[in-house]
């Protein structure tokens, strides 16, 4: 889980001006769909890995692209921020633009993707998995659509036999060619931002000696409205 339940991004003081409360919150909303839509992505390869899931992989690239999407959501929302140091605190994640902007403008690159390169329309999606019983790795790559091009070269180069699943990468197309990008580093390097955004909030709620504020009661809530039906004439 990236944010505690202590983050003081839920607990953002109210007396700040209105719009950067409401943008901050937004942030700490953003990143709750990226941390749950990593935590599918690691669930459904592990399934895919030992043989628990197949060919559900809508459900997969559904989870890897918004992932990606929800990060570049992230930048942009941040952007909007007053900030001292230019917005260097997102440097480290921008690299998610490329890959994001092929798959927001898929449907113009049909033929740099499906007939150039030969490349499915979602990509590939490739990983490490470590089968601590039989103490052997293998590596994975699941198809999103026809295989109908070289399915891509098979690396095992510096993986951590610790983990159960490493080295999620997905390739697709960017201006002509292959390009790919690594989820899992992602994920470690948003989870860097994230901790850099807590620390700078602490920081300045200090300086400026302001009160946390529980927003339990008006924070991701439900609404249930009432209506009696008529009885029937």
């Amino acid at each position: 889980m990236l944010l505690k339940e202590s983050s003081v991004l839920r607990k953002i003081p109210s007396v700040i001006e209105e719009k950067q409360l409401l943008i901050l919150d937004s942030l700490r909303f953003t990143i709750d769909i990226v941390d749950y839509n990593y935590e599918n992505i690691e669930n459904r390869i592990l399934k895919i890995s030992e043989g628990k899931e197949n060919k559900k992989f809508p459900q997969l690239f559904n989870y890897t692209w918004c992932f990606l999407d929800s990060i570049r959501r992230f930048i942009m929302l941040f952007q909007v921020l007053a900030t001292d140091d230019n917005y260097e605190m997102i440097e480290p994640i921008k690299y998610v633009n490329d890959s994001r902007n092929t798959y927001q403008h898929m449907e113009a690159r049909i033929d740099e993707s499906l007939i150039d390169n030969r490349q499915p329309f979602y990509g590939k999606l490739k990983w490490t998995y470590h089968d601590k019983i039989s103490k052997e790795a293998y590596r994975f790559i699941a198809i999103s659509g026809i295989l109908y091009g070289d399915p891509g070269k098979v690396d095992f180069v510096n993986f951590d036999e610790n983990r159960l699943i490493e080295n999620i990468y997905l390739e697709t197309v960017d201006k002509k060619q292959k390009t790919e990008i690594n989820i899992s580093q992602l994920y470690l390097d948003f989870k860097g931002v994230v901790k850099d955004l807590e620390t700078g909030l602490e920081k300045k709620i200090s300086e400026h000696n302001l009160e946390l504020n529980n927003w339990a009661s008006t924070q991701d809530i439900i609404l249930k409205v009432k209506r009696t039906i008529p009885p029937e004439k």
